[in-house]
C-alpha cells in the first residue's frame, strides 16, 4: 500500500469503527461499502479526506469506485469526480 492508501484505511477504521474487525488486514481491493460503509458513512470519509489532503474530492469519486486503491487514485490525482 502507498502511504495515502494506509493514511485512508486509517480514516476507514475511524469512520467504520465498530462495524470493522480491529484485526482486520485492509489491501487495496477493499471495498468501502462491503467492509459495511453506509451512505452517511460514506459522506463522513469524504469530508474527512477532504481536511485531510485539502482536496476537492467529490462522494461520486468514491461511489465509482469505493475499493482502497480506487479512493487512493482519487485523492492522487487531486480529487477525482468533484461532485457533491
Amino acid at each position: 500500500m502507498s502511504p495515502v492508501e494506509e493514511r485512508i484505511a486509517a480514516i476507514w477504521r475511524e469512520i467504520l469503527g465498530p462495524d470493522l474487525a480491529p484485526d482486520t488486514a485492509l489491501g487495496v481491493e477493499d471495498d468501502f461499502f462491503v467492509l459495511g460503509g453506509t451512505s452517511l458513512q460514506a459522506m463522513a470519509l469524504v469530508q474527512r479526506l477532504r481536511e485531510e489532503f485539502g482536496i476537492p474530492l467529490g462522494l461520486g469519486a468514491v461511489v465509482a469506485d469505493a475499493t482502497l486503491g480506487g479512493v487512493g487514485a482519487a485523492v492522487t490525482s487531486g480529487g477525482g469526480a468533484a461532485r457533491s
